[in-house]
């Protein structure tokens, strides 16, 4: 079956359009075999789950053990329904004979984090729990499990033993359920820390050369080759975000067609034109596509981001300091990215610039 450019779900290898991720892998892969916890905190189609994907085969392949789980789809929205997801997500990664079952006893929480420190044990290898959605549930049953895991992650022994590291993948940064604890008006930072985190993972757009390289792939499938401005047009559109330079190329796939919708042979299909990607942007504002409408909810609410973002879509120059916690919430999130000279801030994109001018003039 032919490739395409797939823009509603995770992507998947040999079906879909898609970069080499190992560069992306290296600092994540080397934090989780130290027993360190992730954060990818992105909105929705910004490749989260296609990342998990890949970072579950590659801990495979470095003899982890690992257990994938959406907790958006967890049979029901208890504890309970959520330790059975992960129990049986653990039975169908491992079927083995001698993997235990969980007998749930009060307290549940303990009782899960015994039953999981027990899995590991049998697997003979580090576990690594990859839960993606994990902030689907309500938000009370979100917290609590949370707390119970960040509290069996740091006083696991041979007595309380538990896996070996989680990585926790969702749309809401840990930050924003930490402040949602504190009382109105508390601005301290106190003790409230739900979650230990190593670092944040970023999910970068595709750099200049991986974005020549998905073309020229693009090229062989398809006979349809970018000339030069059409590819730096889709380049300057875009700054290489995966979501929006899949979801142009799509467009210009479906608009162009090519070999595989039946254009003859020795009639090759037509380059796309860099009017054709500037059509296709313009186009994606005038929808509100899901993407950019969690581009919007990323900074509802946030006054202080907000603010951050209008100054720079007023055009001030304001100088990077990931010891902002605005500035390094909007990086994490993916909104705001970093210059070319590595000292000011820049908002991702001009599809993203033109979007939060609009949503944010409004």
């Amino acid at each position: 079956m032919p490739r395409r450019f797939h823009i509603t779900g995770p992507c998947v290898p040999g079906r879909d359009f898609m970069v080499d991720w190992s560069s992306r892998l290296a600092r994540p892969l080397a934090s989780l075999k130290r027993g360190e916890s992730l954060l990818i905190h992105r909105g929705r189609q910004s490749g989260k789950t296609t990342y998990l994907r890949e970072l579950a085969a590659a801990l495979r392949r470095d003899g982890l053990a690992v257990a994938l789980c959406s907790l958006q789809v967890a049979e029901d929205q208890s504890l309970l329904g959520l330790g059975r997801h992960i129990e049986a997500t653990l039975h169908a990664a491992y079927p083995l004979p001698s993997l235990p079952k969980w007998n749930p006893t009060e307290p549940q929480s303990l009782s899960l984090c015994l039953y999981l420190g027990d899995v590991q044990k049998r697997l003979g290898k580090p576990l690594v729990l990859l839960l993606d959605e994990y902030d689907a549930p309500p938000r009370k049953l979100t917290i609590s499990l949370l707390r119970t895991f960040r509290s069996a992650l740091s006083l696991q022994d041979d007595s309380r033993p538990f896996v070996h590291a989680i990585v926790l993948s969702g749309k809401t940064h840990v930050r924003d359920l930490r402040d949602e604890l504190r009382p109105t008006g508390d601005e301290s930072r106190g003790s409230g820390s739900l979650w230990n985190i190593a670092l944040p993972v970023e999910l970068p757009g595709l750099s200049p050369h991986e974005l020549e390289a998905l073309l020229a792939d693009y090229g062989k499938d398809s006979g349809v080759v970018l000339p030069p401005k059409t590819r730096d047009e889709l380049w300057l559109r875009t700054r290489g975000q995966p979501w929006l330079v899949s979801r142009i190329l799509y467009q210009l796939d479906e608009q162009l067609g090519s070999p595989r919708f039946g254009v003859a042979e020795s009639s090759p299909p037509p380059s796309p034109t860099a009017q054709q990607v500037r059509a296709a942007a313009d186009q994606l504002l005038q929808e509100d596509c899901v993407h950019l409408l969690s581009v919007g909810d990323v900074v509802q609410g946030r006054k202080e981001a907000q603010e951050l973002l209008l100054r720079l879509l007023g055009g001030e120059e304001i100088a990077l300091s990931r010891a902002d916690e605005v500035q390094s919430y909007l990086l994490d999130s993916g909104l705001l990215g970093v210059s070319d000279s590595g000292q000011r801030l820049e908002i991702a994109n001009p599809i993203y610039e033109a979007y939060l001018l609009r949503l944010l003039g409004d």
